[in-house]
């Protein structure tokens, strides 16, 4: 089965490296860089296949940027700059990229405007069953290349061609036509090669020294500081990240809740943005008693969401205001706190009473015989998951329903809810993706079902697709009016229901930024380590 889950492009990029030395944060050192060292860096859990096409994982997207580059970057105020392109062109329903011509690949072979062309027909052809597909490039798409020109045209028109494709990272025509060579291996134009993996502990990359094609203010092999290898740890128990990087045995990493607070006691962030992290969608499916919007309205009412933010976050987070919250911001509006149905128990309960739901003598509410029933599907990625669903149930079953609880982890989740038919066993079914734009998400809550789509809940709004249907006449932050139009209809409706982001925050042991660290964007930031 093809996974079709959604990246949330999330990396810190390569970075200049001088000596590691404990409590010196971001900004805080002040020696010289050491030469040729090596940059020890954390991630939580495996990344899986290291081809993004067949891989859009989260966790992916912080291993890659060391090895392969993208046409543009966006900074952190969401301004877009050069890096593969050297100049760009974008409307609604095209992006034409001029694509430099000194970059070369680890193999050897020069990057053309050919080979980045080759990227996006790759994910397009169907025969490749790319993750991507329909995701980050339109499936209707068209892509033609002369010169150094590259040229995407689809029928549909998308308000942020640019960002979504833009920042996708460019492999190499050798990986392109071997994916099974770059699956524990790299083959891109960016400063770093993989030369050692051992997948679920480590995967060590070493510097090209020939590399001296970076963007503009961005480090090359020759920048002082820059580390000789790279090794990228997989150490999943936060406490241990936290630990080792106090200790100065990590540089980089990213440490969340308690232990994340430790950590800021003596070290300065290097990157911070917030991470979509609760949230559900109600089934639509036919049948499905979530169908009916009352009865949407009435399970969300029951719930505190603001006590649901607090567990899901560890009291670190705040209540999600959109779909997508990830740095750069491209859009900036809060259309879910002010539409999604307010916390109200007692009117909770006569909603149901009034859509034909009341309670037996049990105190289970019913229906011509048949029960409220929820099954509700949660992935554990984040161990907070679970007390949150069990909160869910909890406030669910005191109002008389009755709620079955299905967690799993994230692969054996993606497994259920992209298999086809999910919204047929589950009324309520756990979804926190994240991204920079929001019409690459609305692909989770509009459009078809899985399989030939990734809208695992069947979800219907007429309104959320006129509003983006007025939206995509529009290019980047002009088409953010009608976006937060669009997500206030979905929410008012109780259709998708994002209740929590929290703070991602990777810390630096002595890290001091060359160039401007741009949030969770693939850019390849610069950062210097001192004694």
């Amino acid at each position: 089965m093809k996974k079709q889950t959604i990246a949330a492009f999330l990396a810190i990029g390569a970075l200049a490296l001088s000596g590691c030395s404990a409590g010196g944060g971001s900004g805080g050192g002040s020696g010289e860089p050491v030469i040729d060292g090596t940059l020890n860096y954390a991630i939580n859990e495996d990344p899986g296949n290291l081809f993004q096409p067949l891989n859009s994982s989260a966790t992916l997207s912080y291993v890659f940027p060391w090895a392969y580059e993208a046409p543009v970057y966006y900074d952190k105020e969401g301004k877009v700059h050069g890096w593969l392109a050297t100049s760009w062109e974008e409307t609604p329903t095209s992006v034409k990229f001029e694509i430099r011509e000194d970059a070369v690949c680890s193999d050897g072979t020069p990057l053309t405007a050919e080979t980045v062309a080759n990227n996006y027909r790759w994910i397009i052809d169907p025969a490749n069953g790319s993750a991507l597909a329909g995701l980050i490039i339109p499936t209707d798409a068209s892509v033609e290349n002369e010169g150094n020109t590259v040229t995407l045209t689809t029928g549909t028109p998308n308000s942020f061609l640019l960002p979504v494709l833009g920042v996708n990272p460019i492999y190499c025509q050798g990986a392109l036509d071997n994916p099974d060579s770059v699956k524990i291996g790299t083959n891109g134009s960016g400063m770093y090669k993989l030369t050692e993996a051992a997948p679920g502990d480590h995967y060590t990359f070493e510097r090209r020294d020939d590399y001296t094609w970076a963007a503009e203010g961005a480090p090359t092999a020759d920048t002082p500081g820059v580390p000789k290898q790279v090794v990228i740890r997989v150490i999943p128990n936060n406490s241990t990240r936290a630990n080792l990087l106090l200790a100065g045995d990590l540089n980089i990493a990213a440490i969340p809740g308690a232990d994340g607070e430790r950590v800021a006691s003596s070290l300065e962030p290097i990157v911070s943005t917030n991470l979509l992290s609760g949230g559900f969608v109600y089934s639509q499916a036919p049948g499905a008693p979530t169908e009916d919007e009352n009865v949407r309205v009435a399970l969300t009412k029951a719930l505190d969401l603001d006590a649901l933010m607090a567990v899901n976050t560890e009291g670190k987070g705040e209540r999600a205001t959109r779909i997508a919250v990830v740095s750069p911001e491209i859009c900036q509006y809060d259309a879910a706190t002010p539409n999604l149905p307010s916390h109200d128990v007692e009117a909770a309960e006569k909603m149901l009473d009034e859509a034909g739901w009341v309670k037996n003598s049990k105190g289970i509410r019913e229906k011509n015989g048949k029960p409220l029933e929820i099954d509700f599907a949660w992935q554990t990625r984040w161990a907070e998951n679970a007390a949150t669903a069990e909160m869910i149930g909890e406030q669910w079953s005191a109002i008389g329903v009755k709620v079955n609880q299905h967690g799993s982890d994230y692969s054996a989740f993606s497994e259920k809810i992209f298999a086809g038919g999910a919204a047929k066993e589950f009324e309520a079914m756990w979804l926190a993706p994240n991204h920079i734009v929001p019409n690459t998400l609305a692909a989770f809550v509009s459009g078809p079902a899985p399989v030939q789509g990734n809208n695992f809940g069947e979800l219907k709004n007429t309104e959320f697709d006129r509003l983006v249907a007025e939206a995509s006449g529009f290019s980047g932050a002009a088409a953010c009016p009608s976006w937060e139009q669009a997500e206030a209809a979905m929410y008012s409706a109780a259709d998708y229901v994002p209740f929590a982001m929290r703070p991602d925050v990777a810390y630096g042991n002595g890290v001091k930024a060359l160039v401007p660290v741009v949030g969770l964007d693939m850019f390849v930031t610069g950062v210097i380590l001192v004694d």
